[in-house]
């Protein structure tokens, strides 16, 4: 049993880039995200705006595939089935950007108070559903602007990853891997106390 007599284990919304980083779903000397999210015994969902997911160039050469996501950014339910949301590293996020329905989804999830976490360049999703204002944020330097243009005070890359209330930013997700996942795992646990 979890915080406050939950019966349940977490439930967490993967969001997925464009293309998939190798840091996502490939464990070599650390574990991949999701196996660390699935470590903590957590509940997860994976979305896209498509219904399927090619790894980046990176971690097709090391063998990873493609992902079939459980559902598309358009077929997600209500906010209120999770207790936060992940919007996972790799190389492109246009199709979340360019989707009103996650931008709307991603900005219902922090008004609701769901800890909402970005991973690197995943952050850039964030920025542009403009949950970012008055935040501190750790990021790649490529979205220091539209994290700035956001309202968000970039604080680096080289960074340990930083909770601001229910926001959790972490880049370089290979160095940082277990930290940032660690992070947004104190993040949902002290949500859940209060």
């Amino acid at each position: 049993m979890s915080a406050k007599g939950r019966e349940r284990p977490m439930r967490m919304l993967l969001l997925w880039g464009d293309l998939h980083g190798a840091n996502c779903t490939m464990s070599t000397r650390k574990l991949s995200i999701v196996d660390k999210f699935r470590r903590y015994g957590w509940e997860l969902t994976s979305a896209a705006a498509t219904k399927t997911v090619a790894p980046c160039g990176f971690a097709r050469e090391r063998g990873a595939k493609a992902i079939e996501m459980d559902c598309t950014i358009d077929e997600l339910g209500d906010v209120s089935e999770y207790d936060g949301l992940s919007v996972l590293p790799g190389p492109a996020h246009r199709g979340l950007i360019d989707s009103a329905a996650a931008l709307e989804w991603i900005r219902r999830a922090a008004d609701a108070g769901l800890v909402v976490s970005g991973w690197c360049r995943g952050v850039r999703v964030l920025a542009a559903a403009d949950v970012l204002r008055g935040k501190r944020v750790v990021a790649h330097i490529d979205d220091k602007d539209a994290i700035e243009r956001a309202g968000g005070e970039f604080v680096g890359q080289d960074h340990l990853p930083v909770i601001d209330r229910c926001l959790v930013t972490g880049a370089r997700s290979y160095a940082y891997r277990a930290k940032n996942a660690d992070a947004i795992r104190v993040a949902l646990t002290e949500r859940l106390a209060e």
